[in-house]
């Protein structure tokens, strides 16, 4: 989901804004098609654990890093992902590990788990190194007063990262350009807010997403 333009200066913890008082169901509606993090309301930054209830969506934060362990390492398949944002994130992620859960995620995650072990880790940490240089070296020549779209930079770090761990070689910066429109097409497109997801509608109902963000989301696993 498109990330918000600022945040609240000197906020501790540092955050984006967020909704100070309390809005109606149109409200969060809006709220909830523009950013999400800008529907959270204040004290789910602050508690260790906190839940939303909204129209659409009802969800728990999480900032316990004790609570979090548990949830991603020690007990992951008593947390299973999301079937509302599985229905919008399918045309983009299909029926990969992010998106599975039980005995399916089982198995992709047992074959992607080598990738993972510690020796290849290490060995990825100089491509991870350069890539990052390389982004400060880019966010260095435009420090002239300029605003920098810091989302495209950072867009850029993570594909570079990606190819150089993989392919052992850079991204272009005209490819890392169009990942990154790309995606802010797909993610202006709303993908999250489909019927299927509101209305928890049976499987064997067709899902309907808009063109847009069915071509933008082949666009970018071409990419």
């Amino acid at each position: 989901m498109e990330g918000n333009t600022g945040g609240e200066a000197g906020a501790s913890p540092p955050r984006p804004r967020h909704r100070r008082c309390a809005v109606g169901r149109l409200g969060r509606l809006r709220l909830f098609r523009a950013d999400l993090l800008s529907l959270q309301p204040e004290r789910l930054y602050r508690a260790w654990m906190a839940e939303y209830r909204g129209t659409f969506l009802r969800s728990a934060v999480c900032n316990d890093p004790d609570i979090i362990d548990t949830v991603l390492r020690r007990r992951p398949l008593d947390f299973p992902k999301s079937a509302r944002l599985g229905e919008g994130l399918a045309p983009l992620l299909g029926g990969s590990v992010f998106l599975a859960n039980g005995a399916d995620w089982e198995e992709k995650r047992r074959m992607i788990d080598p990738a993972f072990d510690g020796g290849r880790l290490r060995s990825a940490l100089p491509a991870m190194v350069a890539a990052t240089q390389d982004a400060v070296a880019r966010l260095g020549m435009q420090a002239d007063g300029r605003a920098v779209e810091i989302e495209a930079e950072t867009s850029h770090l993570a594909a570079d990262v990606i190819l150089r761990a993989m392919f052992s070689e850079p991204v272009a910066p005209a490819d890392a350009a169009a990942i990154f429109a790309a995606f802010r097409v797909h993610q202006r497109g709303q993908p999250l807010f489909n019927l299927g997801s509101a209305l928890r509608l049976p499987r064997w109902v067709p899902r309907l997403h808009r063109r847009r963000i069915r071509r933008s989301a082949a666009e970018l696993r071409a990419l």
